[in-house]
């Protein structure tokens, strides 16, 4: 029973870095414009991209509570799961 602790606790931090660095990337890279899209002299074009992090954030939190891994765990993901149907959405449409 203790090794299925250690390997859940490895997945969560592994969870939890990878979604971390995706979401970050893609929601750094939308929100200032894409590639050479920024003709404006602010720095970001489209700041709405920006509100996955927040919520990637609040999900990281709550897995570290011990009542609340699970869904923690669920809400980090979804931003990762929004950036993967968008690109799906855009290649097909």
């Amino acid at each position: 029973m203790e090794e299925i602790k250690i390997v859940f606790q490895v997945y969560r931090a592994i969870h939890i870095f990878v979604t971390g660095f995706i979401v970050i990337l893609f929601s750094g890279f939308l929100a200032v414009g894409g590639l050479g899209e920024n003709f404006t002299d602010s720095v970001f074009t489209a700041p709405l991209w920006l509100l996955p992090i927040p919520v990637w954030l609040i999900g990281a939190v709550l897995s570290f509570v011990k009542r609340t891994v699970k869904i923690g765990l669920v809400i980090s993901a979804l931003p990762f799961l929004f950036f993967i149907v968008s690109i799906v959405e855009a290649i097909y449409s």
